[in-house]
């Protein structure tokens, strides 16, 4: 996949935090993250391989903010 395509997690978890601004940033980012996999009924091992790889497509990261509530991608 092409790099500009994608959408790296820390990225994501950077500009969620500098909106909400959470006492624990990694966990709360964890949470959101866990919610809107099983919200998309993918498996924990696919969340397993999205956190392993370290990025989600163009796509996945608009839907990810739709569901965080902010769109920061």
């Amino acid at each position: 996949m092409k790099e500009e395509k994608r959408i790296c997690l820390d990225y994501l978890r950077e500009r969620l935090q500098s909106r909400i601004h959470y006492q624990d940033p990694d966990f709360a980012f964890e949470v959101l993250l866990y919610g809107w996999c099983k919200k998309r009924k993918h498996s924990t091992n696919w969340l397993s391989d999205v956190k392993r790889r370290g990025w989600l497509t163009l796509a996945m990261a608009r839907d990810f903010a739709d569901y965080c509530g902010y769109m920061f991608v």
